[in-house]
C-alpha cells in the first residue's frame, strides 16, 4: 500500500514545530503540498489557498488543518466535498454547532476524520488509564499555566471572538481529563478573567463534576511568566498519580514512573493512519463542549489590558 498522500492547510508555528516533523518521520504518510499565506514549506508544492491546492496541486488522499478555528468549518467542508480524509487541529471549530455539523459531514462523505486532541497522545496518558483501572477516583485537580507570548507570538486571533483565549491551551488539559474519566463531565461554575482590550479570557477557574460525582477543578492561566505548569493530579483511594509537563512525565505518590518516549504528534498521526486504514473516525467533542459550557455559565471579570 502506498503512503497516504497528505496536504497541509496552514503553516504557522504549530505546523512547523509539530505537524511537519511528525508527518515526515512517519512512513505511512508523504507530505505533498501545503496551502499557506505565510512563508512556504520547503520541499513541497505550496499554494495560496486550499481551493488552489485541490485544483492545481498533486493528488492528495487526506488533508490536515492547522489554521485558526475561526473560518475553519468552510475549509474542512471543502476538503470533505472533494472526498478527502481530514485531520483537524484542536479546537476543531470556533463554535460547537460547526463542530457538530462536521461530524455529520464526515459521515456523509464516507471518509475518515480525526479531531486532533493531541494531548491525549502524551505518553503518560496511557499510564494513567491503566493505573485508574479498579480504583475509586476521589478528585481531579488541573493546573495549566503558560505564557502566550512564548507559544503564540503575535497571534491576535486568540483574543478575538471565537479564538478561545486561555482555553486554547486549557482545552488540552480538558481533553486529557475527558479521556481518563468515564462518561460526561459537567461544568458547575466558572470564573473568566477577560482583558479590557480582548474578547476572550486570559485566565479561568472552573469547577466541574463527573457523572460519578467526582469533583474536578481546573485553574488555567495564559499569562504565567515563570515556571510554566501543565499538571493533572488524580487522587484515588489508593494514592495520587500526577501527570506533569502536559502528560510527558508521570509520578505515583511522588515516585517517578517510566513512560513511552514517543511524542504526542507522532502518536497522533499513527492513530490517523489506523483510522484511514480501518475506515473509522474519531470525532469527540467533549473538550469543546466543556469550554462552551464554561462560557455559558461563567461569570466574567475585566482585568488589565493585554499587550504583546
Amino acid at each position: 500500500m502506498h503512503p497516504i498522500r497528505l496536504g497541509l492547510v496552514g503553516y504557522g508555528k504549530i505546523a512547523q514545530d509539530q505537524h511537519v516533523p511528525a508527518i515526515r518521520a512517519n512512513p505511512q504518510f508523504t507530505l505533498v503540498s501545503v496551502a499557506t499565506l505565510g512563508q512556504p514549506c520547503p520541499g513541497v508544492d505550496n499554494f495560496s489557498s486550499l481551493a488552489d491546492l485541490l485544483a492545481h496541486g498533486p493528488q492528495v488522499d487526506a488533508i490536515a488543518f492547522c489554521t485558526p478555528p475561526q473560518g475553519r468549518f468552510a475549509l474542512v467542508q471543502q476538503a470533505l466535498d472533494a472526498g478527502k480524509h481530514v485531520l483537524v487541529e484542536k479546537p476543531p471549530c470556533s463554535t460547537l454547532g460547526e463542530a457538530m455539523a462536521l461530524i455529520d459531514e464526515v459521515g456523509k462523505a464516507g471518509v475518515s476524520g480525526l479531531f486532533a486532541w493531541h494531548s491525549r497522545f502524551a505518553p503518560g496518558v496511557a499510564n494513567a488509564k491503566a493505573w485508574l483501572q479498579g480504583k475509586a477516583l476521589k478528585q481531579v485537580r488541573v493546573e495549566w499555566k503558560e505564557q502566550v507570548r512564548k507559544w503564540h507570538p503575535g497571534q491576535t486571533w486568540i483574543w478575538q471572538a471565537g479564538g478561545l483565549g486561555v482555553f486554547d491551551p486549557g482545552i488540552n488539559a480538558l481533553s486529557i481529563v475527558t479521556e481518563l474519566l468515564a462518561g460526561a463531565l459537567f461544568v458547575q461554575s466558572a470564573e473568566l478573567s477577560v482583558p479590557g482590550n480582548c474578547q476572550s479570557p486570559m485566565a479561568a477557574s472552573i469547577q466541574m463534576r463527573s457523572g460519578e460525582q467526582v469533583p474536578v477543578s481546573a485553574e488555567l492561566d495564559f499569562d504565567h511568566s515563570d515556571n510554566e505548569l501543565w499538571r493533572i493530579e488524580l487522587h484515588s483511594d489508593e494514592g495520587v498519580m500526577r501527570l506533569d509537563s502536559g502528560g510527558a512525565q508521570v509520578s505515583i505518590d511522588g515516585v517517578t514512573q517510566g513512560v513511552s518516549e514517543e511524542g504526542e504528534y507522532p502518536a497522533m498521526y499513527k492513530h490517523f493512519a489506523r483510522l484511514i486504514a480501518d475506515g473509522l473516525s474519531d470525532l469527540d467533542l467533549q473538550p469543546l463542549r466543556i469550554v462552551a459550557d464554561s462560557f455559558f455559565v461563567g461569570s466574567k471579570q475585566t482585568v488589565a489590558d493585554f499587550h504583546e
